[in-house]
């Protein structure tokens, strides 16, 4: 008898059967429906993948959009000739070579356009002759603290003398703070100097500067372009 119960408890006709398979449909389809509509949220790490995937695909497009057939013939066009011509251009812009410069007039830029030199030479060279008061011969740029003798060699070819007027101390009226601020001069030497000319009412004539002990000839040399004596 329970056999029979459950038999016609399950037993459907076939209006029924359709209703069940149709209804099932509908809750599968109502389930998954959400889903097509609004994709689920990826998380940072599956957004960086997923962007990885969609530059791979895009990759791929503009490989395939760029591949050029071997069947297919490109127009020639010159080139060579056009390289050529900028070679040329480059080439004449790059062996430009550096202007000749006055060292005694020359501002800091103007230095600059030399090979090695920089702002800090530039400004250091710039310093240095106007303490000397000037300069009387293109080899005293070589004596500016710090500048390698390559440099020099390199920019020596560039450098000429124009104005030569020197500023010139008078060995017996010039203090002794002036004396010593000359590059060729000195402290030690300074106090020399005014020692002698109040021992000896001042100096005759300029050579009387070889009597101080510490004028040799190289430093006699130096300092006599820049020296004077007035009675």
């Amino acid at each position: 008898m329970l056999k029979q119960f459950i038999r016609e408890f399950f037993q459907f006709s076939r209006k029924e059967r359709a209703g069940i398979i149709l209804l099932s449909i509908l809750i599968i389809f109502t389930h998954y429906l959400p889903d097509w509509i609004n994709p689920p949220y990826l998380p940072d790490t599956d957004k960086d993948l997923q962007a990885a995937v969609d530059d791979f695909h895009r990759q791929l497009i503009y490989d395939s959009i760029i591949t050029v057939p071997k069947t297919v013939r490109l127009p020639k066009y010159p080139v060579q000739k056009s390289f050529t011509r900028y070679k040329d251009t480059l080439s004449h812009y790059v062996k430009k070579k550096p202007p000749i410069i006055d060292i005694n007039t020359a501002d800091s830029l103007q230095w600059q356009l030399l090979p090695g030199i920089g702002p800090g030479f530039s400004r250091r060279i710039v310093k240095f002759r106007e303490a000397l008061g000037g300069f009387y011969e293109v080899q005293q740029v070589a004596e500016c603290y710090g500048l390698p003798d390559s440099t020099f060699q390199k920019i020596q070819p560039f450098l000429k003398i124009g104005d030569s007027s020197l500023k010139i101390l008078d060995l017996n009226l010039t203090d002794e703070k002036s004396l010593a601020s000359h590059p060729y001069i000195r402290y030690k030497l300074a106090h020399l100097i005014v020692q002698y000319r109040s021992m000896h009412a001042g100096f005759s004539q300029v050579s009387d500067l070889r009597q101080l002990p510490l004028v040799d000839d190289i430093i006699y040399r130096k300092i006599e372009h820049y020296i004077t004596v007035k009675h």
